[in-house]
């Protein structure tokens, strides 16, 4: 098991500084029924100084001709390919320098991987197969689609062309400068755009149902494939309100004159941020106000409200390189929530933030084979894996603990002053931090002189601490070191430390410090109750004394800790567990004694740590005890909240209740079994309905304790359904199957054409997550492997999720099957680098987990 996280050598496979872009006239001449087009490229460039050759990204693009004219004299190009680092060598015998064109014939070819410029497939209203075209460029795949400089620093501004059939719409990131038509085609040109980067220009052709808005000039379309417009209003509505949001809060209007959302069938993220021209999977964005579950509404929002936030934190302004790809993807983590939490507050989306993003930070970074917030990367396989957990919801935690450390007031303003000094730019986490300093520094807020400090321990170091606290009679003494789940708490990893700020409740007290060294003490009386991060937030863990553990328990019990607090304390007290520090059976009477009936956000997180219980404890002798507890406590919160949803109900409740039911049906309740399958039944003969809120899980419930009928039940609903969530919903049903036919089957059927390329993971992700397939699963993977990686290309960013499913292995012999059978060469790609390390530490932190508990 590899210990620390390899840094890439930042100069590889990058192009040289010495040219550089000014713009782009691009032509792409479409064909829909090859899908072969051809395409023409002016690049205006600058030179410095004198070269007689110059290399360019490209991958899989067939040059026809290239030229360079310069000062009048037009020289050929000779071009040399590199496949293994995608680029083209462009060589000419005189000498170039100064200002210069670029002109390049070439053509491309629209794949079915998702990638470049690609085809997507979907069935018309008349039952005809059609298509449409779309592109998807991050992190490095603008070259997939043209020759260019596909390095984020690279701006340049575009503009571009389309010839398409003339019943068709084309799409880009700018409005619709001109059209021509004749003979059945037709050629759009588009306005140009700004300074912007390769990877978010976007190209898009076919035909489209249309939603349209305005706030201001600003015009706001949402786009999909005909028949589905009526699915269009919901996202098109939180749009203009999240626009408005953002306007008011960076203080920037919306940088360019339209912006359209585009659904699209076949998508292998779950949306895009193109400068003007987003693109989402079907799933991530249509649906309805009556007609889809809240939690499917609340996707659907964080989703746009996410890359509407890019608008501004990646395209507007740029990181450098994809080692501070977190300046893109935290910030917009963050502002999602920011944005929900300001136009829909009654959603309580600051609340849903820990659960959600927190929650998972933590979870990501307690391995050993983690990577920094700001981490190099060279290679596009490394780019791509970085696309994670970590620059992400990590990201997203510490922006949380950076506004409330410098003060909001503070962070807004310092955001506001970084976006304006760098707009159509590039910047890097230095330029953010001096901006955030200097507001700090004319605010003279308390902690303003310690902010690059603490900015830089939380972005470059890996992980996060474990404060251990030790009572004294009117003192306590904290001590910091790395968590990890992997290793002993006893045993140091390394010498790593944070600025900690350090909130605590001491009896009826709250006070404050700052930890900057390996120790700190704080005023506390033994006989009082000690809460560490108090608020929750700060992404640290808190390992008490016994007898501090027992009375933080009576405070949860009491009500007098909030619903946040005892979420903190019981999700430190489950991540020891997981170490080996605390017993299973110790965890389990402690939610047992002190957690029946506790608020949210604690009530989802245990939820959630039953199920890994019934999982991880599935066949032993503890298994039982999981069992107990998990009835126990979701059958209370089932008692208090009803099946059926109340006037004015909150979405957290509406969200707690399916959890609920979803769990006591997976442990076998027989009541909640015998309730869904009565609903469903209804349902399924046309007799009755279910609430979009409970379909999830009365599914699930039915699906494991279902057998081959309600299999065909479902794969009937699921070749029927058109409506998008339907379907992603029926087709994560087949996991929930325990029974080895139908286990057998739906895994086969994952592979079939009539399941997306795009939604092909989603069974065996599901079945991950089921202790009665996951047998199954991890024989499947080894016997598909080859097909699978035939299957998702590099860009389509999905072969690693494969590795993940195998994450809840807790054998050695599991461990060492990983580990030969995935290093072996045939089986080993580099896009799965960092995947299966990742999946192997956490076998052996299962493993570990089994054998201290004597299982």
């Amino acid at each position: 098991m590899q210990p620390t996280y390899k840094k890439a050598n930042n100069g590889a496979n990058r192009l040289s500084d010495l040219v550089k872009p000014l713009s782009y006239k691009l032509f792409f001449n479409t064909d829909f029924k090859n899908f072969v087009y051809e395409g023409t490229e002016e690049i205006a460039i600058s030179i410095p100084k004198p070269l007689t050759s110059i290399k360019i990204n490209s991958n899989k693009i067939k040059f026809k001709d290239a030229k360079i004219i310069s000062k009048g004299v037009s020289q050929d190009c000779k071009v040399k390919i590199e496949e293994k680092s995608k680029t083209a060598t462009l060589s000419f015998n005189k000498s170039v320098s100064g200002k210069a064109v670029l002109l390049i014939a070439f053509s491309g070819i629209n794949n079915d991987d998702m990638y470049g410029f690609y085809k997507s497939e979907y069935t018309g209203q008349n039952g005809e197969k059609e298509h449409i075209l779309a592109s998807q460029f991050e992190a490095a795949d603008a070259r997939a689609a043209f020759p260019c400089f596909d390095e984020p620093k690279f701006k340049a501004t575009f503009d571009v062309t389309m010839e398409i059939p003339d019943d068709m719409l084309a799409i880009s990131n700018m409005p619709i400068k001109s059209e021509t038509a004749s003979k059945g085609r037709k050629t759009v040109r588009f306005l140009t755009t700004p300074n912007m980067s390769s990877y978010l220009l976007f190209l898009g052709a076919g035909k489209f149902d249309r939603v349209n808005t305005s706030l201001g000039k600003l015009k706001i379309s949402v786009l999909a494939t005909p028949g589905k417009k009526q699915l269009c209003y919901l996202a098109l509505d939180y749009a203009k309100k999240f626009i408005s949001f953002y306007e008011n809060y960076f203080g920037i209007k919306y940088p360019l004159p339209k912006v359209d959302l585009i659904a699209i069938p076949d998508f292998a993220a779950g949306a895009m941020e193109n400068w003007g021209a987003i693109t989402f999977r079907e799933t991530a964005m249509l649906g309805t106000e009556k007609g889809s579950a809240i939690s499917y509404k609340q996707q659907i929002a964080e989703t746009v409200a996410h890359e509407l936030a890019h608008q501004w934190f990646g395209d507007l302004v740029t990181m450098e390189w994809w080692n501070d790809l977190w300046l893109n993807e935290s910030f917009a983590t963050y502002m999602s929530f920011k944005a929900m939490e300001a136009v829909f507050p009654e959603w309580q989306m600051s609340m849903q933030y820990f659960d959600e993003v927190i929650a998972t930070a933590f979870s990501a970074d307690s391995l050993i084979y983690t990577h920094p917030i700001s981490v190099d990367v060279s290679t596009p396989e490394e780019i791509n894996e970085i696309f994670d957990e970590i620059s992400y919801e990590k990201g997203g935690t510490f922006l949380h603990m950076l506004e409330d450390f410098a003060t909001p007031k503070v962070f807004r303003a310092g955001l506001h002053s970084y976006l304006k000094v760098h707009s159509y730019s590039n910047a890097t986490k230095y330029d953010l931090w001096n901006a955030i300093y200097k507001e700090a520094l004319k605010s003279s807020v308390p902690n303003g002189k310690f902010i690059k400090e603490f900015a830089n321990k939380w972005l470059d170091n890996v992980g996060y601490p474990l404060i251990k606290v030790k009572e004294g009679k009117q003192r306590a003494r904290l001590s910091q070191q790395r968590f990890v789940i992997s290793k002993p708490v006893s045993r140091r990893i390394d010498l790593q430390k944070w600025v900690i700020p350090i909130k605590y409740l001491s009896g009826n007290k709250v006070g404050f410090e700052l930890m900057t060294k390996d120790g700190l003490e704080i005023a506390h009386k033994e006989t009082d109750v000690l809460k560490l991060n108090y608020g929750q937030d700060y992404l640290y863990r808190v390992m008490y004394e016994k007898r501090n553990l027992e009375k933080l328990g009576m405070e949860i019990k009491s009500g007098r800790l909030s619903g946040l607090d005892a979420w903190g304390a019981e999700n430190d007290l489950f991540a020891l567990m997981r170490s080996g520090a605390v017993a299973a059976a110790d965890y389990m009477e402690f939610v047992k004694s002190y957690c029946i009936g506790v608020g949210y956000p604690a009530n989802a997180s245990i939820l959630s740590h039953i199920d890994w219980l019934d999982f991880m404890l599935y066949g032993t002798k503890l298994h039982d005890n999981a069992k107990s507890l998990g009835l126990a406590f979701a059958g209370e919160m089932l008692k208090k909240l009803g099946w059926d949803k109340k006037k004015n109900e909150k979405n957290i409740d509406s969200l707690m209740r399916s959890h609920s039911i979803r769990l006591l049906g997976q442990l076998g309740n027989q009541d909640v079994v015998k309730k869904a399958n009565s609903i469903f039944s209804g349902y399924s003969s046309g007799k009755g309905d279910i609430t979009p809120d409970l379909r999830s899980s009365i599914y699930a419930t039915c699906a494991a304790n279902g057998g081959s009928k309600l299999f065909e039940t479902i794969m009937k609903m699921y070749k029927k359904a058109k409506n998008p969530e339907e379907k992603r919903r029926l087709l994560q049903t087949f996991g929930y199957f325990t029974g080895k036919a139908e286990i057998g089957k739906a895994l086969r059927f994952c592979m079939s054409p009539e399941v997306r390329l795009q939604d092909s993971f989603v069974i065996p992700a599901v079945m991950s997550g089921n202790p009665r397939a996951m047998g199954e699963v991890e024989r499947w993977t080894y016997a598909n492997w080859l097909k699978l990686m035939k299957k998702y290309s590099v860009g389509t960013h999905m072969l690693p999720r494969y590795i993940e499913n195998l994450s809840m292995c807790s054998s050695k012999k599991q461990y060492a099957n990983v580990e030969n059978f995935f290093n072996k060469k045939a089986n080993f790609r580099g896009d799965i680098k960092i995947s299966l390390q990742k999946t192997l530490e956490r076998i052996m932190a299962n493993s570990t987990f089994r054998s201290k508990n004597g299982i």
